[in-house]
């Protein structure tokens, strides 16, 4: 959700406001490259960005980087195959790979940083840090796998630059005009709560609505506006019975799914925005630098990343209490237990103030000329720190000094990924193996084929393997029998792709044993 909307955030903003010559992605197979192209096909001719962007296969990866010489490698995740892709890296190439981070908080991220202990990243290795609090988790939590496993630390960087937002999709909307579109009364104040709808991995709503209740008289010109997606729509039910319990029907308004056209609306129909997060996956707030971005001034928790962003110019920031729980150092409610659950039991101990919450929505309930003061610090906090024409230059500029500060002397080519040797584990299922001196030759089958001129059909993704051309050639050259060493010797080229081509004929019967 929130991790989605970052990064396609980060593809638009590059695109539009970087400055390298080319910009080259590697995809899975055809599908992928397919729905790339019908996703971002519209935005890139918009912006005429396409003559820019290169496709190609991940097979393909050591013949690419063979011919070009990149600045850097760039993953919109440090979990996912960050440290696979620097021994990649280590063993053909010369560009250091940076990666953002999201949420941090789930258990299983442990075993990916335990893996850069190992060997695979460098000093000119990058993880970018959307937060300070959130680079002080990385940091802590390398500590404790040195401290568990008696290894040493790994030799990446971590620098922070947070993530941005594109400012100029509100300019030119009036507030009238968006209440107009999204169906609310001109004249009342408007508190804006914006996020999906979970209290498991997003925030619980239930002490923002005591908050508001504590305040709330009946016939004020209040109005809570919680929007989002129905990421748990028994949550949304649970919302709404809630409000109704406490008696709020008439002040609070619930808008969920919202299409980015009324989303936008939304927050410039608004005066002020409000967050109580109380989840530890919450590393940033994304919605807050929207909210800055729409002259939002914030009422926020003072929690994790928000912290960041929430100076007191703009934000009026909400006590947040916490203690050194047993219960989750237990093996059965920590690694036995399952990740979602285990988030929805540890935000619920977190304490957000109730008290302090009701009083900061007061004081902007309260007092329209603070309320605009601040939106328009908001604004201008917004245009000087997270507008993504200046987080752009930022990574640009830590992408060039870790490209200037490579070594290709220094890169340590020991260790591996983590990653099974399938044959040595999994040999023992067959009844027989082949080696290069087993002797195949062509069936009459593979020779129909070539005399009608017809192709034997390939699954999806298929083609990066077999060459149909190399097919053709195998089955001319083993008329008579030849072993499998002399086929990958009269075909050239990648030995190892011959190989595999090898064996897939005689999956399908265009080889055949002798």
């Amino acid at each position: 959700m929130g991790r989605g909307f970052a990064n396609y955030s980060f593809f638009k903003a590059l695109l539009k406001y970087g400055h390298f010559d080319e910009y080259h992605f590697f995809l899975i197979d055809h599908s992928h490259k397919k729905s790339f192209e019908e996703i971002h096909g519209p935005y890139l001719e918009k912006i005429g960005a396409g003559s820019r962007i290169k496709l190609f296969y991940r097979t393909e990866m050591p013949k690419i980087t063979s011919q070009h010489d990149y600045t850097v490698f760039h993953q919109t995740d440090h979990i996912s195959l960050f440290n696979s892709l620097c021994h990649f890296r280590n063993r053909h190439a010369s560009f250091p790979v940076t990666s953002f981070i999201h949420s941090i908080s789930y258990p299983g991220m442990m075993l990916n940083l335990q893996e850069m202990h190992f060997g695979g990243v460098t000093s000119s290795d990058a993880i970018i840090c959307s937060s300070k609090s959130g680079k002080d988790v990385l940091l802590n939590c390398f500590e404790q796998i040195r401290l568990m496993r008696d290894i040493p630390l790994p030799p990446i960087k971590m620098e922070v630059i947070p993530f941005g937002f594109e400012g100029s999709v509100f300019d030119g909307i009036g507030r009238e005009a968006s209440r107009r579109h999204m169906g609310l009364p001109p004249d009342e104040i408007m508190a804006l709560c914006f996020g999906r709808f979970s209290e498991y991995d997003k925030m619980d709503l239930f002490p923002l609505l005591q908050a508001f209740h504590k305040i709330y008289r009946k016939g004020r010109p209040w109005r809570l506006v919680l929007a989002g997606a129905a990421h748990q729509p028994e949550y949304v039910k649970m919302v709404e019975m809630w409000t109704k319990a406490l008696g709020l029907e008439e002040a609070v308004t619930i808008k969920i799914d919202l299409p980015e056209d009324e989303k936008i609306a939304l927050f410039k129909s608004a005066d002020f925005f409000v967050s109580p997060s109380d989840n530890l996956q919450e590393t940033f707030g994304l919605t807050l630098i929207e909210a800055l971005a729409a002259g939002l001034p914030l009422v926020v928790s003072s929690f994790s990343g928000y912290r960041e962003i929430s100076t007191p110019d703009v934000a009026i920031a909400v006590t947040t209490r916490w203690s050194d729980l047993d219960l989750f150092k237990a093996i059965e409610f920590g690694p036995l237990f399952h990740e979602g659950v285990l988030h929805r039991y540890i935000a619920q101990s977190v304490h957000v103030d109730i008290e302090q919450l009701s009083m900061s929505m007061l004081e902007l309930f309260s007092n329209p000329g603070r309320c605009r003061k601040m939106g328009e610090a908001a604004r201008k906090r917004f245009n000087e720190h997270y507008d993504y024409r200046i987080i752009i230059e930022r990574l640009e500029a830590l992408w060039m000094k870790l490209k200037r500060q490579f070594e290709r002397e220094s890169v340590k080519k020991r260790g591996v990924p983590l990653f099974p040797d399938y044959f040595q584990a999994f040999s023992h299922y067959f009844s027989e193996i082949l080696g290069l001196k087993t002797d195949v030759r062509n069936t009459p089958f593979a020779e129909k084929l070539i005399e009608l001129g017809q192709n034997y059909p390939l699954y999806t993704g298929m083609e990066q393997l077999i060459d149909r051309e190399n097919v053709r050639r195998i089955i001319a050259y083993t008329s008579e029998p030849k072993t499998i060493r002399e086929i990958i010797d009269q075909l050239g080229g990648d030995t190892r792709k011959t190989h595999y081509q090898a064996m897939w004929m005689l999956k399908h019967g265009l080889l055949e044993l002798c």
